[in-house]
């Protein structure tokens, strides 16, 4: 049996962040917007972290701030600089270009006249190990983008030629984990089990977007007559030959239920 659907949503996602305050030493400075959180960064992505010195709930200006790396058993520079009127500074951390690595970072406050000098916690900053799709994700990408390279007709709606899409990690994680779901659960909808959106669960992955949208599909045994099923279905061609998409994610998943297959495609537009 064979079974399909979509969905398409464009809307606009803010998403706001603050990191925690976090404090060392015993004195009364005080280094906050550095916490202990370990972090996972791209190879070579440039961090930065905005702390703010204090003392006695007081901005505490001209301060030298050092951002440290542990090196060999001793802490190195790896930028400093004096914080203004308002106790603030910027620091930055260029991450190694090698995936898969550890570094340890801390922050240091020197000591002012009375002041003594204090250190923040030390964070553990991770590189991404590098992400490789799947040969599955790979031939379904081939198809769509063939599929896309022609005109065509989505029912009765003309669309041109597009450009390629290319797969995105943060989509696949998403229509992986949504298509497992359904496997494992015996459910084909749009709606999770849990009732999450399709936007609840691509926020989930942390992808910031400006357009959104998803196949589903059920009963097909390859990538090849999945992806044919979806053109054929007005719908689906649809969300296939957007011409606001630019990333692709898929999902797939076996099960044992009357369908044995089920397959997500999750398609995007970064803001």
């Amino acid at each position: 049996m064979r079974h399909t659907f979509v969905l398409l949503l464009t809307a606009c996602a803010l998403l706001l962040g603050g990191a925690p305050a976090g404090a060392a030493g015993t004195t009364a400075t005080k280094v906050r917007g550095f916490t202990s959180k370990s972090q996972t960064v791209k190879p070579g992505a440039t961090v930065k972290y905005a702390v703010k010195v204090t003392t006695k709930r007081k901005a505490s200006k001209g301060r030298v701030v050092t951002l440290q790396r542990r090196v060999n058993g001793r802490w190195v520079k790896v930028d400093r600089k004096r914080t203004n009127r308002h106790g603030r500074v910027v620091l930055r951390h260029r991450a190694t270009t090698k995936a898969g690595a550890t570094v340890k970072l801390r922050v240091r406050v020197t000591a002012k006249g009375r002041l003594r000098a204090v250190n923040s916690p030390v964070k553990k900053v991770a590189t991404r190990t590098a992400w490789t799709p799947d040969a599955r994700s790979q031939r379904v990408l081939a198809l769509v983008n063939a599929a896309r390279a022609q005109a065509r007709e989505c029912g009765e709606e003309s669309f041109p030629a597009r450009g390629p899409l290319r797969l995105n990690e943060r989509l696949t994680r998403s229509a992986q984990a949504h298509g497992a779901d359904m496997a494992a659960h015996g459910y084909f909808s749009h709606t999770g089990r849990n009732g999450s959106s399709l936007r609840d669960r691509v926020d989930a992955q942390g992808y910031n977007w400006s357009r959104i949208g998803e196949n589903i599909a059920a009963g097909y045994p390859s990538p090849e007559a999945v992806v044919q099923g979806w053109v054929a279905s007005p719908g689906h061609c649809r969300n296939i030959m957007a011409g606001g998409f630019t990333e692709l994610g898929v999902g797939y998943a076996a099960s044992n239920d009357k369908y044995g297959s089920y397959w997500v495609q999750n398609f995007g537009t970064p803001r």
